[in-house]
């Protein structure tokens, strides 16, 4: 991979800034007689999100936030406060909205009102996309490319950037793996409470002999994390302890999605591909 400036590898510190209004698409009758689960996930744009910031700054490293678009009308200092860092806000849906749910009308309602809610934030139109809970449907990736989005970052297919073809044009498809992501190991509510939480030592391990792969062959490690989660003190340990193991490392270009975004466009030699889009005809 010809990473820039002579990088042997890329590191995205991606923040899914989620809030609250995940509980309200979900749960939309309970959602209001569920103030514990509410009251947590506002940490995330309340305070975890501050403590974030504060963290970047002291290490010099860049990361790339996603906010659903009512987040960030219901806590929109949180959102000024990243555009204010010089970091890239990218779309997560109005109500942090599973696409699956969704029919074509619904899915382009959703995506043209987020975009002109932060684009309002953002002062332009936002180009990077990450599907809530990372699910895209078939019609996504095209409906993405004509409403001007140039990225996505929701599959897992490959180690590096791709393009993923589509009829209105290419879409950069910047790869995620369930492994890198902070919910999957912290996240606990009263919905989920017969999981388990993972020990912080066993996920550094985990996340650092990640890394290691992906340096040996050169990848794009994008980590996903949630401020209401990581904004935790003990988690955001593991962050920095991330953080300060990964810094040892020659050759490492510590950068954003929408940086990512503009040197792919600059690499004609990157991998191009299609979604499958199976019938049941098929099996």
């Amino acid at each position: 991979m010809n990473w820039p400036e002579g990088h042997h590898m890329a590191v995205c510190l991606t923040w899914d800034v989620d809030g609250e209004p995940a509980q309200y698409v979900r749960f939309p009758e309970r959602a209001a007689n569920q103030l514990s689960e509410l009251h947590q996930r506002m940490y995330g744009p309340n305070i975890g999100l501050f403590k974030v910031l504060r963290l970047l700054d002291k290490y010099g490293v860049p990361g790339t936030f996603y906010m659903p678009s009512y987040t960030a009308q219901l806590h929109p200092e949180a959102a000024r406060e990243i555009v204010r860092h010089g970091f890239p806000i990218g779309l997560h849906g109005h109500l942090h909205e599973s696409l699956d749910s969704l029919d074509a009308e619904q899915e382009e309602a959703v995506l043209v009102r987020s975009r002109e809610v932060m684009g309002e934030f953002l002062g332009y139109a936002p180009t990077l996309y990450r599907a809530p809970s990372w699910e895209l449907n078939r019609r996504t990736p095209e409906l993405l490319r004509r409403h001007g989005v140039l990225s996505d970052s929701s599959l897992m297919d490959d180690e590096v950037p791709y393009w993923l073809e589509t009829e209105g044009g290419a879409l950069l498809e910047v790869p995620i793996q369930w492994i890198l992501d902070d919910a999957e190991h912290w996240n606990h509510s009263r919905a989920n409470r017969d999981k388990a939480i993972a020990d912080p030592d066993t996920v550094f391990r985990l996340w650092s002999a990640e890394f290691d792969g992906y340096y040996r062959s050169g990848g794009c490690y994008v980590l996903t994390l949630h401020p209401f989660i990581s904004g935790r003190w003990a988690y955001m340990a593991v962050v920095e302890r991330l953080i300060r193991y990964i810094r040892g490392f020659p050759g490492v270009w510590w950068t954003t999605i929408d940086e990512v975004t503009d040197w792919a466009r600059r690499q004609p030699d990157l991998a191009r591909r299609t979604s499958p889009s199976p019938t049941p005809m098929d099996f």
